[in-house]
C-alpha cells in the first residue's frame, strides 16, 4: 500500500510541472541557479540563446573560431535558464537577440546557493576609440574578457565594436609585444568612447579639414562637432557670405576646398573686407562647456597658411557656466602661392586688455572650448593642419 501511495505522488508531480528549463524540470530547484530572461515589455524572452564562457576568456587573435564558450543553453517558453553548477570561479553570461542583450558576470558561490535573478534584454551598444600606436607598430587588437569579441585597429589605431550590451566591459589590448587592460561602459543604446593612452604623443592635431562636409570631425578627440563661421558686424563681407554673429553658417563646406598650390588634400578658405574693429571667424568646440579643458602646458601651436592679410589664432572659454573670454595671437601673411609652416608660442599671444573679450593666455588656456580662426581688414587666405604640442590626447578627457 505505501509503495502505491508512493507511486501516486510521484505521478502527480510529474503532471504538475510540465514547465521546462533548457531541458529540465523546473520542480528541480533546489542548489540550482535559475534566470529568468524578459524583454524590455516585460515579456518572457523565450528561445533566446546564452553563453557561458570562463570571465578570463579571450579569443586568440590567431584563430578564426568564434565557437569557444564552456556552455550554451535555450531559454524555455517562460524565459528561464537553469545552471546546475559551475565548474569554475566566475563565468559571463552573453544573450543577443534582435538588437537587444545581456551581458552579466555569475559567481559559483551565487549558483551553489541556489539563488535566482531576471535578467531585463536592454537596447545594444558599441565602443570605439582610437589605440596610441607606437613607433613601428602597425595595428593593434582590442579583445574583451568573457567574450568572444575581437577586433585590429588600422593603421591610426581606430577602433569599433558594435552591437554590445549594456556592461562595464574589461578591454585587453595588444600592441605590439605588450599588453595593455583597461575598462568602458557601455550604456543602452549608445556609442561609447574609450582610447588606449598608453602610447599617446605629446601632440595633437586638432583641425585638418579632411572632411569636406558641415559635421567637422576631429577623429584623435572622438569630437563630431559642427564647425561655425560668422562674423562681428553686418559691413564684414565675407565670401562665401555668412552672418553676424550670433548667428552661425550650416553648409561649411562651401568654405573647404583643395588646398593647391603644391598641397595635398583640403584646407580652409574665405575672402574676408572689414572696417578696423571687425572680423570674420570659423571657430569649433574642441571641449565640452561643462568641463573646459586646461591646455596651459601647451608648448607651440603650429599650422600651414598661404595668403594675405591679418589673421589669428584665438582660445575661447564659452558657455553660460563660464567666465567668457579668449586670448588670441595675430600674424601678417605675406604670400598668395606658397603655403607656410607657422609655429606661435604662448608669449606670442596678446597680453590681457580686456578689450572685445582678450583675458590673456595665463587665464584662457586653463579652460578651453573652442579654437578659432579669425581674418581681419582685407584677407584672402588658405589655413590647413593646426597641431598643438606640449599637449597630449588624454588631456581633451571630460574631467
Amino acid at each position: 500500500m505505501k509503495k502505491l501511495l508512493l507511486l501516486l505522488v510521484l505521478i502527480a508531480l510529474c503532471a504538475c510541472s510540465d514547465r521546462n528549463v533548457s531541458g529540465i524540470s523546473s520542480v528541480e530547484t533546489q542548489n540550482a541557479f535559475l534566470i529568468q530572461v524578459v524583454r524590455s515589455d516585460s515579456l518572457p524572452a523565450s528561445n533566446v540563446v546564452a553563453r557561458v564562457r570562463a570571465v578570463d576568456f579571450i579569443r586568440n587573435v590567431e584563430s578564426d573560431s568564434v565557437e569557444e564558450f564552456l556552455a550554451e543553453y535555450v531559454a524555455d517558453s517562460l524565459g528561464y535558464i537553469r545552471l546546475n553548477g559551475l565548474d569554475v570561479d566566475s563565468v559571463t553570461i552573453e544573450i543577443l537577440n534582435e538588437g537587444e542583450g545581456v551581458f552579466r558576470k555569475i559567481l559559483a558561490d551565487d549558483v551553489r546557493e541556489g539563488d535566482s535573478v531576471r535578467f531585463v534584454l536592454e537596447k545594444m551598444g558599441s565602443v570605439q576609440g582610437r589605440v596610441y600606436l607606437p613607433a613601428g607598430v602597425d595595428y593593434a587588437w582590442v579583445q574583451v574578457y568573457g567574450s568572444d569579441r575581437l577586433v585590429k585597429t588600422d593603421g591610426e589605431g581606430f577602433y569599433e565594436m558594435d552591437s554590445l550590451p549594456p556592461y562595464e566591459y574589461d578591454l585587453r589590448v595588444i600592441v605590439g609585444d605588450s599588453v595593455v587592460e583597461q575598462s568602458a561602459l557601455v550604456g543602452a543604446g549608445e556609442d561609447t568612447r574609450s582610447n588606449v593612452y598608453a602610447f599617446e604623443p605629446d601632440s595633437i592635431k586638432v583641425l585638418d579639414f579632411e572632411s569636406a562636409d558641415a559635421q567637422f570631425i576631429i577623429r584623435e578627440l572622438g569630437i563630431r562637432e559642427a564647425g561655425y563661421m560668422s562674423a562681428t558686424n553686418t559691413s564684414v563681407m565675407v565670401t562665401p557670405e555668412v552672418a553676424t554673429v550670433p548667428e552661425t553658417r550650416k553648409d561649411i563646406e562651401e568654405f573647404i576646398v583643395e588646398a593647391g598650390a603644391g598641397r595635398e588634400g583640403n584646407a580652409i578658405h574665405w575672402e574676408s573686407s572689414a572696417r578696423h574693429g571687425n572680423w570674420s571667424f570659423y571657430g569649433i568646440w574642441i571641449c565640452k562647456e561643462e568641463s573646459p579643458c586646461d591646455l596651459s602646458a601647451i608648448d607651440s601651436i603650429v599650422y600651414y597658411a598661404r595668403g594675405n592679410g591679418v589673421i589669428s589664432i584665438t582660445l575661447e572659454t564659452l558657455g553660460s557656466s563660464n567666465t567668457e573670454g579668449k586670448t588670441l595671437a595675430y600674424d601678417t601673411l605675406k604670400t598668395s602661392d606658397e603655403w607656410k609652416r607657422y609655429s606661435i608660442k604662448p608669449s606670442d599671444f596678446k597680453p590681457r586688455d580686456d578689450l572685445y573679450g582678450n583675458l590673456g593666455w595665463e587665464v584662457i588656456s586653463k579652460a578651453v572650448t573652442t579654437i578659432s580662426i579669425a581674418a581681419y581688414d582685407d584677407t584672402e587666405f588658405w589655413f590647413d593642419d593646426v597641431t598643438l604640442y606640449g599637449v597630449k590626447p588624454s588631456d581633451f578627457i571630460t574631467k
